[in-house]
């Protein structure tokens, strides 16, 4: 018997264009807000969507800058909201902690919108479409960075390696490490390993770290060139206080950016605690939730999630993690869809309308 050709393998997005083409997306929303007039939390509850945004750019702008924060263009993002506006009911913090505390119901499809990092085009670029689309945003801020005019971690690690003419890096820490750097894929690839080493390495001196590679690849960054950079990329507190005025959200993103499961118990309480007392301070208000940095999930990490509840905080949010169903949403570990440049608008429809192609 002759033996058949394997079947080709259909990704998401020719999937979701298929789906687009017929009109699912509009008709599964459609049928499940019709099916219950609020989330009660009871069998049959709807789901908890919450999308993540970083910088609203186009790939190339800050060439010598990370472009893989780079989420979405500014008419890209006029056009998710213009979707989000017709089919869901953009919420909040104080929303969705009402809820978790059994205080109200939440609208049917909810969808929460937030932005991470606290990088200047989410004021300059982002807050104008969403106020067109009266959608409100959360932005959880990392505070270190708006406070000490610098260039977040990563953005610093693109710019060393993007500015060296040496051909390779030589590191003595954390471990000897010969990295080339000789043309662009080399310089990407060595990046990506630099990038992973700050999110997986505990007990990483991160200063110590920046420093050798900076002496490595031949490039200083002073502290000239670091608020130059931090004024063209990074929000001031104005911007931040321009956000709340304007109706938004502005939490928690700690305080340094540090991946929390990277860190020993006394830095995790100290990235939480002060970040959330700083904000406090600067906006004049409690601040409840806080996304994790890098998005890691804390169910490997009960350490954390004590620190985080012991921190004050209500709402704690990962990354890259999915949609949540409403009666078993975790409020310290609510999961997030994490959105890309390359993410086509049927892609974008079909996965609010069919979560699993969030994961």
């Amino acid at each position: 018997m002759p033996q058949l050709p394997p079947v080709p393998k259909v990704g998401r997005g020719t999937l979701a264009a298929a789906f687009d083409r017929v009109g699912g997306p509009g008709a599964v929303l459609s049928l499940r807000r019709l099916r219950r007039a609020v989330v009660t939390g009871r069998p049959g509850a709807t789901w908890v969507t919450v999308l993540t945004y970083h910088r609203v750019a186009r790939r190339g702008d800050a060439p010598m800058l990370d472009q893989g924060v780079i989420d979405v263009a500014p008419d890209q993002l006029d056009r998710q909201l213009a979707f989000l506006r017709r089919w869901f009911a953009p919420i909040g913090v104080e929303e969705l902690r009402a809820y978790v505390a059994g205080a109200g119901p939440l609208p049917h499809n909810p969808v929460l919108v937030t932005f991470d990092d606290g990088y200047r085009d989410n004021h300059d670029v982002a807050l104008p479409i969403l106020l067109r689309h009266g959608v409100r945003a959360t932005f959880f801020v990392a505070t270190d960075y708006v406070e000490r005019r610098r260039p977040y971690w990563w953005d610093r690690i693109n710019f060393v390696v993007n500015a060296s003419a040496r051909g390779r890096l030589v590191l003595d820490y954390p471990e000897r490490l010969e990295l080339p750097i000789d043309g662009a894929g080399e310089r990407r690839e060595t990046i990506r390993r630099a990038l992973r080493i700050v999110k997986d390495r505990r007990g990483l001196d991160l200063p110590r770290f920046l420093d050798g590679l900076e002496t490595a690849a031949g490039v200083t960054v002073s502290r000239d060139e670091e608020r130059r950079l931090a004024d063209e990329t990074v929000m001031t507190w104005e911007h931040v206080r321009a956000l709340r005025r304007a109706g938004m959200d502005v939490q928690s993103h700690t305080h340094t950016h540090r991946v929390l499961q990277t860190l020993e118990a006394r830095e995790v309480e100290a990235e939480l605690r002060t970040s959330r007392a700083v904000l406090e301070e600067a906006l004049g208000e409690p601040v409840r939730a806080v996304s994790y940095p890098v998005g890691r999930p804390l169910g490997a990490a009960p350490e954390v999630r004590r620190a985080v509840r012991d921190a004050g905080y209500e709402l704690g949010f990962s990354n890259g993690t999915g949609v949540n169903r409403a009666r078993t949403l975790d409020p310290l570990d609510v999961k997030r869809v994490s959105l890309d440049a390359d993410i086509e608008d049927a892609l974008f429809r079909a996965m609010l309308a069919l979560p699993r192609l969030a994961h």
